[in-house]
């Protein structure tokens, strides 16, 4: 991509906004202000010229940000999110973000210099940009910038969002969660990632999630602070004969607690079905210790092929 154009203005004198989560409305949230030939107009939230037409060739518009307190207490990083739509002339007209930690004095790109958006961003509502994340700073400012050519216009594009949010670490992350039915009990199985200061887990149980109504029915202590995968395991012994639904509660050695969204449901509904035999391929006896491809013959007729 082509190099940064030089000569930017850097907006100044902004009192600091309160501290994350930090949200704005392009075009309605005050303090963000513009440089270059166009000024920010009301409900329109466009990088360029207008609206509705196309942006001027030798284009160089800025959008900088008030201070915003970006400081987080238990995390390092934030990261920012916005979503845009619209097109600019590829490869030669560009939409660049960069953040400033010294109160403007020195502008970065988080991609690297010269690296920016260019092309079809599609109709609205638009893309989302995945996250960039930024160090923490407690009076940051961010800016948008866009540059055209000499040459050929388009409609440019329209920011519709813009969100910036601390990147709190869990004490506990979970890596997966499963369930499934074994004979007349459900087995359940989480794998974490990480822990820090972990003192057990609740295993809740419902058949109603939607009413919020849940019954914990076991607690699985935990195997300490650790950097590597833990696995852990709890059996319901009487589940319901329907749809079992549960979910994980994490809690700290200073008893607090985390409920974790992530649902895992057991269908208890269908009867299992026996196994009337088990053969390997040539038809001769097998079970479920003898390797390679054997045959399961349930007593409805049904044949079912496994590699063991």
């Amino acid at each position: 991509m082509r190099g940064l154009l030089t000569g930017l203005i850097v907006a100044s004198g902004f009192a600091a906004f309160s501290q994350l989560p930090y949200s704005w409305t392009p075009g309605t949230d005050p303090g963000w202000t513009s440089s270059g030939p166009l000024q920010w107009r009301s409900g329109c939230s466009v990088v360029t010229t207008n609206c509705t037409g196309t942006y001027n060739n030798n284009m160089n518009t800025t959008y900088t940000s008030p201070s915003i307190d970006a400081s987080c207490a238990n995390a390092s990083t934030v990261s920012v999110t916005f979503t845009a739509y619209g097109n600019a002339e590829y490869t030669y007209d560009f939409m660049f973000i960069y953040y400033s930690t010294d109160n403007g004095a020195t502008w970065i790109n988080p991609y690297g210099a010269g690296i920016g958006w260019t092309g079809n961003f599609g109709s609205s509502p638009g893309s989302t940009i995945p996250a960039i994340v930024i160090p923490t700073s407690n009076n940051i400012r961010f800016r948008f910038n866009f540059q055209s050519d000499n040459s050929f216009t388009y409609p440019g594009y329209k920011l519709t969002d813009f969100d910036v949010v601390c990147n709190v670490v869990l004490p506990v992350e979970i890596y997966s969660f499963t369930g499934k039915r074994t004979g007349s009990e459900n087995q359940l199985n989480w794998i974490t990632q990480s822990e820090k200061d972990n003192d057990y887990f609740d295993v809740e149980w419902s058949v109603n999630p939607e009413a919020d109504i849940w019954s914990r029915i076991g607690t699985v202590q935990s195997q300490g602070n650790s950097s590597e995968k833990q696995t852990y395991g709890f059996v319901h012994t009487n589940p319901s004969g329907g749809k079992n639904y549960y979910r994980i509660t994490q809690v700290d050695l200073d008893g607090t607690r985390r409920t974790y969204e992530e649902l895992v449901v057991v269908d208890n509904t269908m009867k299992e079905i026996p196994v009337k035999e088990v053969v390997n391929l040539l038809g001769q006896p097998a079970d479920e210790n003898t390797p390679g491809i054997v045959i399961y013959v349930y007593e409805d007729g049904t044949k079912v092929k496994k590699y063991q």
